[in-house]
């Protein structure tokens, strides 16, 4: 049976929010988390490495609170990196699994990084791509091009604008097929999706919601194998990023990608397949 995004979609409501994820295969259960962007969802991430990744793992691709298919509580009152994390240990509760690998791509990878630190005995292995808040750039401009193309476009939410914040998602402009650009700029141009992303940024910036310490000043305490991703020519998070966690984690394999940017799953994507598969079967 071919996989789409309907005949995977399931649902739980978790404190009368009522949450979708996409659920395929079956073996060791793997949760996969997406970054933000205009337009993003589970399905948008990762809906084509499904095919191969299900054919090993229990795939669970959670659109995470205010994305996707996914309600949200109506104000966000913490930081929406510890709203998406308990999110992830409901889906786990609601589905009786005791423990999970997480994969997570930009921001998803600062979700699946503050919920191994928070629930460690919940998480086995971590796949982090060029995940937010754990990199750390000390020679480019901060922001970067890509989170100044995404701002930009939440401050102005138009066609052309999601289409600029789109090529600083890839090394190669031909990933940019005419199909994926528009699908991605009517989710994106949706004032719910906009609205969510604006409001999930506010807590990243609000001082009242900041952590007491930041995810990268924690990463020593993270005991979990972990793979790191980076593609060479991000331009959302640079892959210079990538020099700090490689050497705070405990346990962790740094893969840099050459030919890609932010979406690895995308434009190396057999290699992705390939990296996770050997990883979550045989770790380190």
């Amino acid at each position: 049976m071919t996989l789409t995004a309907e005949n995977t979609s399931r649902w739980i409501t978790v404190g009368g929010i009522k949450l979708r994820y996409h659920e395929a295969g079956s073996g060791a259960p793997l949760v996969l988390l997406h970054g933000s962007g205009p337009g993003v969802s589970g399905w948008a991430n990762f809906g084509n490495n499904l095919e191969v990744l299900s054919r090993h793992f229990r795939c669970l691709v959670l659109d995470q609170p205010g994305f996707g298919g996914s309600e949200r509580p109506e104000v966000y009152e913490r930081n929406y990196l510890r709203i998406a994390s308990d999110a992830v240990i409901a889906l786990l509760d609601e589905l009786g699994i005791e423990k999970a690998s997480l994969l997570g791509n930009s921001m998803g990878g600062g979700v699946a990084t503050l919920t191994a630190l928070e629930h460690a005995d919940r998480v086995d292995k971590l796949v982090l791509m060029a995940p937010g808040g754990v990199g750390v750039n000390i020679l480019g401009p901060e922001p970067s091009e890509g989170i100044n193309r995404l701002m930009a476009f939440n401050a102005d939410p138009t066609a052309e604008r999601a289409v600029d914040w789109l090529r600083t998602m890839v090394f190669d402009p031909a990933v940019l097929t005419e199909e994926l650009i528009a699908t991605r700029t009517a989710a994106a141009t949706d004032p719910k999706q906009t609205k969510a992303l604006g409001d999930a940024y506010a807590t990243f910036y609000n001082p009242k919601m900041a952590e007491t310490l930041p995810l990268w000043a924690r990463l020593k305490g993270l005991r979990h194998q972990v793979l790191m991703m980076w593609g060479r020519d991000d331009r959302v998070t640079p892959v210079e990023g990538a020099l700090f966690p490689a050497r705070q984690l405990p346990n962790v394999d740094l893969r840099i990608f050459s030919r890609c940017g932010h979406w690895v799953q995308v434009e190396r994507k057999d290699a992705f397949e390939r990296s996770v598969v050997d990883f979550l079967e045989n770790g380190l």
